[in-house]
């Protein structure tokens, strides 16, 4: 092995296992958008798997074959984790949710087929089936950066926080970037296979060095307000309406109430209702409706009748959906 080797190797490894202790980090940081931070950890530890086996590829000789196909399975998972990353950072109520999970099933069948396959298999097989197979990967990967790109676009139009906006347009240039290395690697005469792990270390470094010093991690959060021309008694008599469907007829309890089904209800933008609940009760929408979810268990916990009501029971009754997201809230 020449010098040159083990230096692209270090400079790659050391990208690998600089965005592994990025992810973890992100995972136990508790400030800013939490659910965010978990989501681009997830990301993080993804592209750091899915680089890493591209150095095993470059310098490691009759590198298992599934290996090699499990690597390629991840793209699938790459670019949903993107565009959940920018509605995390862009849309005030945002969930992660069990049907969500539904984008990532392309990439469960990537992995099944990874493992299913084997050298035999890969020589019996036609070339076009890996054709397809291939460009299926790409083009999923690529729709789903766009797809996350343009929910980033509409928030920014919505008065997202800057240091967000930035974070992920940095983001979304780098996995492009990554893209087109990995696409012309397919051509090894034209661009070098490692040339995808040198542009990912370049990345890892450049999301700590520049992103995390300027504190978007810290700052990054749901959308903020633009300056909306609602005035201060218009403000009040909306809030009055929002309290009378939360808490007099006990919409709290409804766990599929969001922000986009209540200010329907009100005739007004989602914007207007959060930048309302803020201004007047000094908490986001999932916190005001969980306060009130909250109260009301406290009060059937106090009532004689409930005496013999599991605390699931009543968590569900007020409007969670599990019983973690009810003890997390209680305990706040």
């Amino acid at each position: 092995m020449t010098a040159s080797h083990i230096f692209l190797i270090l400079i790659s490894g050391l990208g690998v296992l600089h965005g592994l202790f990025l992810a973890v980090f992100l995972w136990v940081y508790r400030e800013g958008n939490q659910t965010a931070n978990k989501i681009f950890s997830v990301l993080l530890l993804i592209l750091s798997f899915r680089v890493g086996k591209s150095v095993l590829l470059e310098f490691t000789e009759n590198l298992d074959i599934q290996l090699v196909f499990v690597g390629l399975a991840t793209l699938m998972a790459i670019g949903p984790l993107f565009y959940f990353y920018c509605k995390a950072l862009t849309e005030e109520d945002f969930e992660l949710k069990t049907k969500n999970l539904l984008h990532f099933v392309p990439a469960v069948l990537g992995l099944g087929f990874g493992f299913w396959i084997d050298q035999e298999k890969v020589t019996t097989t036609p070339k076009y089936v890996f054709a397809f197979i291939f460009l299926g990967y790409y083009l999923h990967y690529l729709v789903y950066v766009f797809f996350g790109f343009y929910t980033t676009s509409k928030g920014r139009k919505a008065g997202m926080d800057p240091g967000s906006y930035t974070l992920l347009r940095i983001l979304f240039y780098a996995l492009l970037i990554i893209w087109f290395a990995y696409v012309l690697n397919l051509f090894d005469e034209f661009v070098p296979y490692i040339v995808g792990p040198i542009i990912y270390t370049l990345v890892a470094y450049t999301i700590s060095l520049v992103v995390i010093e300027k504190g978007y991690i810290k700052s990054a959060n749901h959308t903020k307000y633009k300056t909306t021309l609602v005035a201060d008694e218009q403000v009040k008599e909306l809030f009055a309406k929002t309290r009378e469907l939360v808490v007099d007829e006990k919409q709290f309890q409804d766990y599929n109430l969001s922000l986009k089904s209540l200010s329907k209800q009100l005739n007004i933008t989602t914007q207007t209702l959060s930048m309302v609940i803020n201004k007047e009760s000094k908490m986001n929408f999932n916190s005001y409706i969980n306060h009130h979810r909250i109260a009301e268990s406290i009060r059937i916990f106090q009532n004689p009748d409930y005496k013999n009501h599991t605390i699931a029971s009543i968590a569900f009754e007020v409007g969670f959906n599990s019983i973690s997201s009810f003890n997390a809230n209680f305990k706040k």
